[in-house]
């Protein structure tokens, strides 16, 4: 019996005019009905789900900034963060790799004035409550994730650099075409999916997962109902032990309903 269900956001539940289904309001009070958790797992912030949630804040767990940060009912389960050092180390490197970094805190998010519209447009889909800033380096906030819009393509220029300078001592998840995320060494979508299935008595078995990109890996692995999207990266194709429709044809929801529902 399925008891969760971990869901990624953009490219897997939303639409690509960025819409929840129609269906989305139903689905989740049968599963308050019935005792199961439904996971929105995001690279977005909090700020930024609590505002497209608003009706369901108190009924779903929220895995946010790539699993940096965990709530669930008003409770922060997780909270990872960067060193000050490695903060600093990391803006540099953007600045080596000539990107965009966003500097993820505990009360907003910062960056500098984007270089073009289209890369401003891209920001202000996926954050909210952001602060411009003059330097970087000396924004005054504790930070769980760096995110790194790169101008190029992130899987095949900033990312393998970052693996080249640093090794394992961050995970750099590639989230699109131009983005990149950044959080502590082992901080992942699926480590915090394992901590809140440890933490609701939920079992690898007993729980399904769906996701279209790179950032979307390990949470797939953590889930024995693992969904790719038809849109999805090849590689996560490969991973995911069953496909979905693609996120315009209500992939996420037609599942639901043939498997849990």
């Amino acid at each position: 019996m399925i008891k969760l269900v971990a869901c990624d956001l953009d490219g897997t539940l939303l639409d690509s005019k960025k819409r929840i289904p129609k269906e989305f309001p139903k689905i989740i009070e049968e599963f308050k009905k019935r005792g199961i958790y439904f996971v929105v797992a995001s690279g977005r912030s909090y700020a930024g789900l609590k505002e497209m949630f608003a009706d369901y804040i108190d009924d779903l767990v929220f895995i946010c900034d790539n699993g940096a940060f965990v709530m669930y009912k008003g409770e922060r389960l997780v909270l990872k963060l960067l060193k000050r050092e490695e903060v600093n180390e990391l803006v540099m490197f953007t600045r080596d790799m000539e990107g965009l970094i966003l500097l993820c805190g505990m009360k907003a998010t910062y960056h500098r004035s984007a270089p073009t519209k289209a890369a401003n447009d891209e920001i202000a889909t996926y954050y909210t409550n952001r602060i411009i800033v003059h330097d970087d380096i000396d924004v005054d906030d504790d930070i769980f994730k760096v995110a790194i819009y790169d101008n190029l393509k992130s899987e095949e220029h900033s990312y393998p650099e970052l693996v080249k300078r640093y090794g394992d001592k961050y995970n750099g998840q590639t989230s699109g075409e131009h983005w990149m995320d950044v959080m502590t060494g082992g901080t992942n979508k699926g480590t915090a999916l394992k901590d809140i299935m440890e933490k609701l008595g939920v079992g690898y078995d007993e729980a399904m997962a769906f996701g279209d990109y790179m950032n979307d890996y390990e949470l797939l692995e953590n889930a024995y109902y693992s969904f790719a999207m038809a849109n999805g990266h090849d590689k996560i194709k490969e991973l995911a032990r069953y496909q979905a429709e693609s996120n315009d044809d209500n992939g996420v929801v037609k599942a639901i309903y043939e498997y849990v529902l």
